[in-house]
């Protein structure tokens, strides 16, 4: 019996099997990673301050 990653539910359908998660927590896998992807991308105050040689 295959098992969600996430959730733990049971899995029926194959493209599921194979990825492990269910469709719900699919699409909530797929947003978390968008997020840390869009979050690496940031940058702070501190560093657009250093790089553009400004002081307060």
């Amino acid at each position: 019996m295959h098992m969600c990653v996430t959730c733990g539910r049971r899995l029926k359908d194959s493209k599921s099997i194979d990825r492990g998660y269910g469709p719900v927590c699919y699409k909530k896998h797929l947003k978390a990673l968008s997020d840390k992807e869009f979050e690496k991308k940031q940058l702070t105050i501190d560093e657009v301050m250093e790089k553009w040689h400004v002081r307060l």
